[in-house]
């Protein structure tokens, strides 16, 4: 869940405007938006988070956490890519490694409110509507490029409001509070997120949520006009906003496992995984 950060502007509140980066001629905004037209991915990353604090911009592998999701975006090669922040800092390290950002409000209630306000701005400075919006959460640096490509198809086929996508976890793996598992029918929508190890029973199909959502444009409309949910606020998790109003969320099964970075022990994890794969085979 994205909160106000809480951090001082240092280049004080003229600065703080919404901004959309790359802004050289070598690199024109319309650049980014000129292939995969209808699909706008955005992903949200601002520094003030309640678990660990500046965790977009945590080191893996000397690349951000926020970049590796940039990349993964990039590879999925599904629509068109953009940072959502309120910080500058972040926004400059995008624009150093290439990227395009934009600076959002600091009173987004959510991921989402904010992935929101940066479709919205780039339609209007760009004159142009997106079929679909994905908000790629900031802190998934090792999200799969095919899972972000079935969860935007998944969307844009229009029988469900938001897409998302889940991957099968054991017992073991379920006790873990920051990740968020899913409940799913058995046609794939998802009834509940939560914290805890849901649902219960030995038997019962496990599923950690993957943070990802594409949204339908008017799906993502809807959302932004409901206030934050008693469910919601009870987990700490936004789209319980959706499925307490009766929105509709499918879920794509996929293969790849993923570690979300929410506590320093899943930062801990991350560099673990990242030495690993770096590692010389003998």
């Amino acid at each position: 869940m994205s909160r106000q950060s809480g951090r001082g502007d240092r280049g004080g509140q003229a600065r703080h405007r919404h901004d959309l980066r790359p802004r050289t001629p070598e690199a024109p905004v319309k650049q980014f938006l000129r292939r995969n037209a209808n699909c706008l991915i955005v992903i949200p990353a601002r520094i003030g988070s309640s678990r660990l604090a500046a965790k977009v911009l945590a080191d893996l592998g000397g690349i951000p956490v926020v970049e590796r999701v940039r990349r993964a975006a990039i590879r999925a090669n599904c629509g068109a890519v953009v940072v959502a922040t309120d910080d500058h800092e972040v926004m400059e390290t995008i624009e150093r490694h290439g990227g395009a950002a934009v600076l959002t409000s600091r009173t987004c209630a959510s991921g989402t409110d904010r992935a929101a306000e940066a479709a919205r701005i780039i339609e209007k400075t760009q004159r142009r509507k997106f079929r679909v919006v994905v908000n790629l959460q900031g802190d998934e640096p090792f999200i799969a490029a095919s899972t972000i490509r079935k969860t935007a198809a998944l969307a844009a086929k229009g029988k469900c409001d938001i897409a998302t996508a889940v991957v099968s976890i054991e017992a073991k793996a379920a006790r873990e509070e920051s990740m968020v598992k899913a409940v799913l029918a058995a046609d794939g929508r998802c009834l509940y997120f939560s914290r805890s190890p849901v649902p219960f029973g030995k038997q019962a199909p496990l599923f950690q949520h993957i943070g990802i959502y594409a949204f339908r444009r008017d799906a993502l409309a809807r959302f932004v006009r409901l206030k934050p949910s008693r469910l919601e606020k009870t987990e700490r998790l936004e789209q319980l906003r959706a499925l307490e109003d009766g929105m509709t969320i499918a879920a794509a099964i996929v293969g790849d496992k993923t570690i979300a970075i929410d506590t320093a022990r899943d930062l801990a994890a991350a560099r673990r995984r990242i030495s690993k794969t770096r590692r010389p085979h003998g």
